[in-house]
């Protein structure tokens, strides 16, 4: 393991210098993670807790400038509620203690409309949104008019990237159509929820790199979008030093045969 941490850290360093001596600047990018606050999801939190500056970490070293905010839905009021608007990833740990698994519904298209409509939240103008969800349950016990439809509709509007960390084939069915439509992907929530710390820091290691991946190509292919004002798409070299040294340490995405969304497949 120790090996492992400093391969990594090792190669964070080479990439964070290549994109130093290039002299880029950063992709601004804004990230909601929405966590099911459901009686079953406490070591989930805990994990991504413990994990988020590993997280950080690699988008920053990747060329991202990286703000996390943090939404909580389904404990006992069941409603979304904001943990703390975009901070870093100090403040984003310290807000994610206030979390709780004591809920039994999880309303996760209201969690999605919350999240880019609430005064609560502070996107910066010129900043890639991102919204991530993390779940074990399909959507259910959304407010009345509150639908996939609506969670879809306001996924464009914001011309948002829209992931989704789940486990088992309900919940997969309930998202698949705003992850495939909204530039992401889907991860299994089963390795973020492992009591074997090895599993964890490999997901979350392999995550970020998807998620750096993701957010370059979205200003590869959009490169006069307003999100994409704060800096220079990094170079593909140094995204592809990244790639390499991290196919050996975290594993591959994949995509059906359906054309359905990537998902994230470790050793």
């Amino acid at each position: 393991m120790m090996k492992f941490k400093k391969t990594l850290s090792a190669l964070i360093a080479t990439v964070g210098l290549t994109f130093a001596s290039a002299g880029h600047a950063v992709i601004y990018s804004d990230i909601v993670m929405m966590v099911d606050e459901s009686g079953s999801m406490g070591t989930v939190q805990a994990n991504l807790r413990n994990n988020i500056s590993t997280f950080a970490s690699i988008l920053q070293a990747g060329g991202l400038d990286v703000r996390f905010a943090l939404v909580g839905y389904g404990s006992s009021n069941y409603l979304p509620r904001t943990m703390t608007n975009f901070t870093d990833a100090a403040g984003f740990a310290t807000a994610a203690n206030g979390l709780v698994a004591s809920g039994g519904t999880e309303p996760g298209y209201a969690a999605i409309q919350f999240a880019l409509t609430s005064p609560t939240l502070t996107w910066r103008s010129n900043a890639v949104k991102n919204l991530i969800i993390f779940t074990d349950e399909p959507s259910n016990g959304d407010p009345s008019g509150t639908t996939q439809a609506t969670a879809d509709a306001a996924l464009t509007t914001a011309n948002a990237l829209f992931n989704a960390v789940l486990s088992g084939a309900n919940t997969i069915a309930s998202y698949d159509d705003l992850y495939n439509a909204h530039g992401g992907n889907l991860y299994d929530l089963t390795q973020l929820g492992s009591t074997n710390q090895t599993v964890v820091q490999n997901f979350v290691t392999a995550f970020a790199n998807s998620k750096l991946q993701e957010t370059i190509d979205f200003c590869t292919a959009n490169p006069t979008a307003p999100e994409c004002q704060g800096g220079n798409v990094p170079e593909p070299g140094s995204l592809a030093l990244m790639g390499l040294g991290m196919a050996g340490l975290a594993g591959l995405r994949r995509r059906t045969n359906s054309g359905q969304a990537q998902k994230m497949v470790f050793a």
